[in-house]
């Protein structure tokens, strides 16, 4: 087989990646360099950095680091293969800008006596020092173009290697930030390659990590600014993530995370069944039966979801309304849905090998943060997690639960599904319908294609209704449109 036909999902609109690569690395590499939360850990030069000359005119290609990703999405535009290679590289610096997020070091540069050097120590500041983001980045590149038997991957393996050494002939950093740049590189590489063997839709990863990227951001500086109404805004936008975690986790009970069905289960329990406090063994059966009985009296969601609650698929008055929201703001309603469907009989998840592995996971880093922070840290960390999650991150959900389905055809004028539809725009978006579950009525018609394939399911003369009727669908005095 051809190595450009072999890689298992393939990346469209590639330069809108890379331009969203370069927005947040560049915004989250100006954060570590210009705000460290917290002192900045030397690394002190070893017996190798002795014997590495300063070379000024190695700066030229220690810069030469800020065309690698460009390069890459340039050469890897129509081929297969761009996306696990553009993810492990992606990968590779995220973790790197997390690492310096949370733990900053820095070096002392040497007297360098050269314009070229001074230049760039000007430009650059001396932190975000180790691990060596320069490093990681094309060494996992290479790693993944190599295992792919990519004829180009000598390109990326010898930049790899000028990067290697001009980290260090310019001053920029020391032997071990480059070992440790080498160190996580290959691991991402090597990452990269056994999720491809996995089959792994490398779309929603990507997804996944950025969202769990938004939310470590959103913590760290939260904790850091210690400002209330920070904490009142990362509360807002941490529920929002989580939100898009649960919608993506939606799409991984129908297995398109990989049709490995051990895998898929172990990786979304890891990603937000277990910190989500709903292990998908628990969330999948009754999707299930919601997905073959919508709209009857054994959905349930009718069932459970709603269970002596005055929503009932039609718009409320102002009071029912409001106690519809309040009560999934505070808890109310989420203790109905555990009730009801403890009354019914309903049984806890199964305790399967996958949710047993991410829990043992999720055991491995509580345990790293107990031993790394102090109590209070910990109790902001819990606070900032939970709290969005069982608060705002509840309301969110349950709204978009009423957008996604009507109580029947003709309930909603001009409308003759069980299912919506929505055209949405990016505030939307962002907190409501992330990943196209907007196109619910598409999803719940083509259970069988995941997220970024719903836009290519709405049919030409399909309908789709404006967000802005939204509000009429749920509160009874609006027109609804």
């Amino acid at each position: 087989m051809h190595p450009h036909q072999c890689a298992t999902s393939s990346t469209d609109r590639p330069v809108t990646w890379l331009l969203a690569y370069l927005l947040v690395t560049g915004l989250l590499y100006f954060l570590v360099t210009h705000v460290p939360m917290g002192p900045a850990r030397l690394v002190e030069p070893g017996i190798v950095d002795a014997h590495i000359p300063l070379l000024p005119f190695t700066v030229p290609l220690y810069l030469s680091y800020t065309l690698v990703m460009p390069v890459l999405v340039y050469m890897g535009r129509q081929s297969s293969w761009l996306l696990p290679v553009f993810f492990a590289g992606a990968l590779a610096a995220g973790l790197c800008l997390v690492s310096h997020l949370f733990w900053p070091t820095m070096i002392l540069r040497p007297e360098s006596g050269s314009a070229w050097l001074d230049w760039l120590y000007r430009l650059d500041a001396p932190l975000a020092a180790s691990p060596s983001g320069h490093v990681a980045l094309p060494v996992a590149i290479s790693i993944v173009m190599g295992g792919l038997r990519l004829r180009s991957a000598w390109v990326f393996a010898l930049w790899s290697a000028v990067l290697m050494l001009t980290v260090m002939t310019t001053g920029q950093h020391v032997f071990t930030d480059m070992a440790s740049g080498v160190f996580i590189g290959l691991a991402c590489g090597l990452t990269t390659l056994v999720l491809r063997r996995c089959a792994v839709d490398m779309r929603t990863l990507s997804a996944l990590l950025l969202e769990w990227l938004c939310i470590l951001v959103t913590i760290r500086v939260a904790i850091y600014l210690a400002d209330w109404r920070f904490y009142l805004l990362a509360v807002l936008i941490v529920a929002a993530r989580q939100h898009a975690l649960f919608v993506l986790y939606h799409d991984a009970t129908h297995y398109h995370l990989t049709r490995q069905r051990s895998t898929n289960d172990f990786l979304i329990n890891l990603a937000i069944g277990v910190p989500g406090l709903v292990p998908i063994e628990f969330y999948r059966p009754l999707h299930l039966d919601h997905h073959q009985h919508a709209g009857t009296e054994q959905d349930p969601e009718r069932r459970f979801l709603y269970y002596r609650q005055p929503w009932q698929f039609r718009p409320l008055t102002a009071k029912l309304l409001a106690r519809q929201l309040l009560g999934d703001l505070l808890l109310v309603n989420t203790l109905r849905n555990i009730a009801a469907y403890k009354g019914a009989g309903g049984k806890p998840p199964a305790i399967t090998h996958p949710l047993i592995a991410a829990a043992l996971v999720w055991l491995l880093i509580v345990a790293a943060l107990i031993w790394q922070c102090s109590a209070q840290t910990l109790g902001f960390v819990a606070m900032l997690w939970f709290l969005p999650l069982v608060t705002v991150g509840t309301l969110l959900q349950k709204i978009r639960s009423m957008a996604e389905h009507s109580g029947g055809p003709g309930v909603t004028p001009g409308w003759q599904e069980w299912t919506y539809a929505w055209r949405v725009g990016w505030l939307g978006r962002f907190f409501i319908w992330p990943y196209n579950i907007n196109l619910h009525l598409q999803h719940h018609r083509t259970a069988s294609i995941p997220w970024h394939a719903l836009p290519a399911a709405v049919r030409t003369e399909e309908r789709l209704m404006a967000s802005r009727s939204l509000a009429s669908l749920l509160w009874s005095r609006l027109k609804q449109k």
